[in-house]
């Protein structure tokens, strides 16, 4: 499998690019023919963060880990691709004829999908962002579900990973 490392905020030593090398040798195993994996390690503050994307058949598979420890996120983020990737040939074993995943139409089975456990009814007031990211805030959530008071559209207020916000404003 082709490896790209690419490292953020600290040195990609040869230990590390020989431990991650290792740790990848593993999932030669179960990953496809001719995939290959981008990886990314950076430091931000005490946290160490390891994702790995790997191309594998036209599909994307993607997995991150963080930890306070670089070599334990390793771990973490290879454990997580090989548990995506026996999924991935569990899938694609289904569908040996054409070698892709089969695309989910109205008369297959939700087999795939997981369930809906729980649906809330809430209702909304009009506010601005301002209002809702504080709203958000105090009901400590990753997402808020707004109306702006200014136009009269429904928001959607969310944390990204970064722990930074994003905002989702439909289309009519």
């Amino acid at each position: 499998m082709q490896t790209l490392m690419t490292a953020r905020h600290m040195e990609l030593t040869e230990g590390i690019k020989e431990r991650m090398n290792e740790k990848m040798a593993v999932l030669d195993r179960v990953a496809p023919e001719n995939s290959h994996a981008e990886i990314v390690m950076s430091v931000e503050k005490i946290r160490q963060k390891v994702e790995v994307t790997l191309h594998a058949n036209g599909r994307i598979i993607h997995a991150e880990a963080v930890t306070n420890d670089l070599y334990g996120s390793m771990d973490l983020v290879i454990e997580k691709l090989q548990r995506q990737l026996v999924k991935f040939k569990e899938r694609l074993g289904h569908n040996r004829t054409t070698g892709v995943m089969p695309v989910p139409t109205e008369s297959s089975s939700p087999k795939t999908l997981p369930p809906l456990v729980k649906s809330k009814r809430f209702p909304v007031k009009p506010m601005n962002q301002d209002d809702a990211i504080f709203q958000m805030e105090l009901l400590d959530k990753d997402f808020f579900l707004y109306l702006d008071s200014s136009d009269q559209v429904m928001m959607l207020l969310y944390r990204r990973r970064d722990g930074s916000l994003g905002q989702i404003r439909p289309e009519y």
